[in-house]
Order: C-alpha cells, then structure tokens, then sequence
C-alpha cells in the first residue's frame, strides 16, 4: 500500500502527458487539413464561378445573331421566306447549339421552321392557351422583349428551351403590329455540349439544374461530390437555373499536399511509443489490482442481476396491461408463427370484425390461410420482399368472413425473425368506407366542371390506354376534334354566361351523338372538344360526326356574328391504326390538323387527315 500512491501519480502523469501529445497532434493536422481543404473550396468556387460566367457570355453573344434578324424584320417588315432562310442558315452554321429557328404568326400558328429535317414534328403546331410557354410568351408579346422559357418536353423528343423574341410590322390600322414570334428552339443537351466544348471544364463535373432538378449532366468519373459548388446562372431573362460543379479527384490531388498525413503519423508514432511505455510501467500494478477488480465486478453483477428480475416483473405486469389494451381496439392485431402456423397471439378485433369465433379463425388461418385471405402466399412473398427493399408493408388485401362475403381489409404487415423463426406481426383495419370515398373523388377528378363531359386529364389517360389495348388486338383507333366557330365574337356578343350555357348543351349533344358504350366525349380546353372512337374506322368516325353535325344543327342556338346565324362546329377526323404506329400524340396532331383545314376551308365542316394533307 505505501507504493500505491506513487505508482498512480506516475501512471496519471504519463495518461495527461499521452492525451496531451495526441491532442497536439490531431489540432496540428486539423489545422492543416482545413487549410488545405479551403484552399481546394476557393479554387473550385472560384471556377464555378468563373465557368458560369462564361457560360452565360458566349449564349448571349452566340443568341446575337437572332437578336439582330428580329431587328431586321422590325425595320424592314416582315421578310422574303428566302431572305428568312438565309440569315436563319447563317446563325445556325455559326451556333450548334440551336436545334431549330421558326418564326410562329401572329395566330399562334408555326409558320417556318429551319431546319425542317429533323424538326417535322414542329411544322403546323399551335402554341394554345394549354400550353405551359403559354403565358411566358404573352409576357413576351406584351413587353416587347425576349424571354427564355424554362425546359420543356419538346415534340421532336428531349427536353428543350425556346427563346421566344416578339416581331412587329406596320399595317394600315396599327403602326406597330404584332407579329408572332422569331424562336430559338435549343435542345438542352446539345445547347450544353456545345457551350462546355469552348471551356475550361474537364477538371470539373457538371450539372445544369432547373429548379433544383437536374436537366443535363457531364460526369467525369473520379469527381468528388461532396466539395461540389452551386453558382446561379442567369441565362437572358431566366433566373430559375444553376450551374452545381465537382471537382475531380485529380484537381483537388493537384491542390493537396501530404504534410497534413505526415505529421498526424510522426505524431501518432511519438504517442504509440508513449503508450506501450505505460504499458510496461503499469503492468505490476494492474496484476496487483486484479483480484480487487474482480471482487467488485461481482458485486456489481449481482446488483445487475437483482435489477434485471425487478425489471422483468415489471415488464410482465406492463406487458398484460397492454394485452388488456388491445381487445379494446377496433383494429385487428395478431402474430402469427409462420413455421407452426399457429396464431401467438390476437385481439378480439381480429376475429369479430370477420364474423368468426377465436377458435374458428385459428383452425382456418393454420389448415386453409388461402381461403381466409385469397393469394396469402404471394402475399406473404410481397411482405418478405418490401422487409428486404425497405419499403412499407401496408396492403390492400380482401378476407373472407364468415358469411362467405369478401371484407376490405388494410393490414400493416411486418416479418420478425428471432432464434431462426419467422413471425409474421400484422395490424388489420376495415376502410370499405375510405376506398369508396377515393373511388367517388376519383371520379369527380376526371369531370369537366362546367359540361359534365370527360376532362383533359382523362382525355389522356384514356388515349393512351386506349391506345395500347387496341395495339394488342390490331384494331383501328379513331379521334374527332371539335372546336366552336366563332365562339368568342359568341361571348363578346352574348356574354359568358350565355357560352357556359352553349357549351354546356353543347356537351349534352355530343353525349346523344355517340352511340356505344365505349365512346368517349371529353372537353379538350375552352371551346374545343374531342371524341375518341375506338375499334373504329374512317366509315363509323363520318357517321358520328354526321350525327353530332344534326344534333347541333337541332339545337338551333342563335349566333348573331355568325355567317350561318347559329351555333356551329368543324370537326376534325383521324384514324390511326396503332400496331403499325409508336405514339398516339401523331393521331391528336394530325386531328387538329384536320381541324385546322376545316375552320379554313369556312367552318361549319367535317375535314378528314390524310397523307397528302401533311
């Protein structure tokens, strides 16, 4: 005992002369390493920086020459088509990035496109209210300057960009006209490519985001992520996108030293060397110690054990209670051993709700559990597989009670495996009331407020699906497009409350023209409607429109600006067959250009697409 206390003061010396080493130690390479680690941040700020500025440079400098045709055609008035297509070749030889320059009229309707290979899709397209460049290119035409829409689908494919720049001419009732749009189409991909090619990113990943969604990436593949920057671009008027750059691994290997490493290591060896001098020193006095510690442990084990049984009365008293609990429940819970089949465990819930006896409900789920829930096999695979993916285990399932009726059941499935046994712990709740209730908004969803008819949502959806059951049985495909002649002098005239009331017996009308279960009349937006036929020809697609034609006709609805003196239609007819063709978005454009022919031809007629037509 007398050497007792100079072997601690030794010992305690040596543990704070130890911790004192390893804490200069690591505060030393901690120094160093965030020195080192800032010095790569300010680097790579600095060229995310520096990148995007470029970026934003050479697009307004490289969108110039678009700038200067729509001067030129403000100046001189509208262009010569060859003059157009000259200086349109120009600034696309001298920026790859365009995929197309057009100019859309005054009508919203696509009038030149260059070039046209590639870019087919374009030709005849209408920019409607429906539209999501809609409204920017309004803004566009009210203020005189360009704006740069944000991405879009674009109908050649891919995602895109336009620039949509307003023109104006000078006619006898206005010195300044509208007239249409000069567009720079820009696909994203290629837009990017081309930009990146003229500077200095190799040394960087990027990524262009919009929103903060990625729209276009050029990975390099050792770039480290976490020291990424994010800068915001301004590109023309568009502040909704950034640029978010990477470093590579090579870069930041450039900009980092191995002083950092070097000295933690001397540092750390100086402390190792220090310890297993302890070590030695403290040897004797540990075996000396040892029998103590022992005894102690004991002591202390058997407190533990004294608090573990006090604990577990506790835990059985706590664990009846909950027992008691849960028959009070309205929602089923049960546990059941997947190897025995036997149920550990249910509440009064789990049976009653079925119409079964506890006894009953056992023998059912361990000789016939297929019976009592059709497909629990599959389910139970369905289970394992979402515990293995991390997704969640709740199912929409049906059981059979026990009147032979089938009962909605929502069950929170979870697999426990214990001692190399598989339980399976579920929680069953009846929501007949809640899958009715999403069943009727379901169906409120895809109706148009104001005509009863079928939305556009629906329109869609059903096109598609339509679309693809008609691909697998080789059958034809049929759509009508409607729009209502002179609808707006209608409302002008009249007044919106009289156009609600038109559309609305309009839409009553295009419900009595059709004739078979499977068709469908939906509002495709403002005045416009349209008619899917399916498993139908050119011959039953003329005889629909023939009858909502009469039906119109019938109705008799007064139109003063109207050169028939009532309410009238054209209708466009397509007829697609989709085993032979990829997308049913080629059947809506070749519709609406038969719609178009008709309004142009002098409305109030039927117009059918064909080949030669476009």
């Amino acid at each position: 005992m007398p050497h007792s206390h100079p072997a601690w003061l030794v010992r305690s010396t040596l543990i704070l002369l130890f911790l004192t080493l390893c804490g200069t130690s690591l505060l030393l390479w901690k120094q160093l390493d965030d020195a080192q680690q800032e010095r790569v941040r300010e680097r790579v700020s600095f060229q995310a920086r520096a990148l995007a500025g470029e970026l934003q440079s050479n697009l307004t400098d490289e969108v110039e020459s678009l700038r200067r045709l729509a001067l030129l055609w403000n100046h001189r008035g509208r262009l010569p088509r060859d003059e157009w297509n000259l200086e349109a070749e120009f600034a696309l030889q001298h920026f790859l990035g365009y995929q197309s320059i057009q100019w859309m009229g005054p009508d919203l309707h696509m009038r030149w496109v260059r070039p046209e290979k590639g870019n087919e899709a374009a030709i005849g397209f209408r920019l409607s209210p429906s539209h999501a460049n809609y409204p920017l290119a309004m803004q566009a035409r009210d203020s005189g300057e360009a704006r740069l829409s944000n991405s879009f689908p674009l109908v050649q494919g891919g995602r895109g960009l336009i620039l949509y720049t307003p023109l104006y001419i000078a006619t006898a009732q206005r010195p300044r006209a509208f007239d249409g749009f000069l567009q720079g189409v820009f696909r994203v991909d290629a837009l990017m490519d081309h930009l990146l090619d003229s500077l200095d990113s190799h040394d960087f990943s990027v990524v262009l985001l919009e929103s903060d969604q990625a729209i276009y990436r050029q990975d390099r593949p050792d770039s480290l992520p976490e020291l990424s920057q994010r800068v915001p671009l301004h590109l023309l008027n568009n502040s909704h996108f950034a640029l978010q750059l990477a470093p590579t691994r090579t870069l930041v290997e450039a900009l980092s030293s191995p002083l950092p490493q070097v000295v933690l290591g001397a540092s750390l060896l100086t402390s190792l060397l220090l310890v297993a001098a302890l070590y030695l020193a403290q040897e004797n006095a540990r075996r000396a110690s040892a029998l103590h510690a022992g005894n102690r442990r004991l002591n202390q084990e058997i407190a533990q054990r004294e608090h573990v049984e006090q604990d577990l009365r506790d835990s059985r008293q706590r664990l009846q209670l909950v027992l008691d609990l849960t028959d009070s429940s309205q929602d089923g819970l049960f546990i059941f051993d997947l190897a025995s089949r036997e149920i550990l465990h249910m509440n009064q819930a789990t049976h009653a709700s079925l119409g079964y006896s506890a006894d009953a409900f056992r023998q059912m789920l361990k000789e016939d559990p297929e019976r009592l829930l059709p497909g629990f096999h599959t389910w139970l695979e369905l289970v394992r597989q979402a515990r293995l993916e991390g997704e969640s285990g709740i199912f929409q399932r049906e059981m059979r009670r026990a009147d032979g009726s089938f009962q909605a059941a929502e069950i929170n499935a979870q697999l426990v495996r214990l001692n190399d046994n598989e339980y399976l712990i579920g929680v069953s709740r009846d929501n007949r009331e809640r899958l009715e209730l999403e069943a009727r908004l379901q169906r409120l969803s895809q109706l148009d407020g104001l005509t009863g008819l079928y939305n556009r949502r629906y329109f869609d959806r059903q096109l598609h699906g339509e679309w693809r059951r008609l691909r697998r049985v080789g059958a034809p495909l049929a759509l009508l497009m409607l729009d209502v002649d002179h609808f707006k002098a209608f409302n002008d005239r009249l007044g919106h409350q009289a156009g609600d009331d038109a559309l609305r017996r309009l839409a009553r009308a295009l419900q009595k023209s059709l004739q078979r279960e499977g068709d469908v009349a939906c509002r495709y937006g403002g005045e416009e409607f349209a008619i899917i036929l399916a498993n139908t020809g050119e011959d039953g697609a003329w005889h629909v429109a023939r009858r909502v034609m009469a039906n119109v006709e019938e109705m008799a609805v007064e139109h003063p600006d109207s050169p028939f003196g009532r309410l009238t239609l054209s209708i466009g007819i397509a007829v697609s067959e989709p085993a032979r063709e990829d997308q049913p978005d080629e059947l809506v454009s070749r519709s609406d250009a038969a719609l178009y022919r008709a309004k142009r031809e002098g409305r109030n007629r039927t117009c059918q697409w064909d080949r030669g037509q476009g």
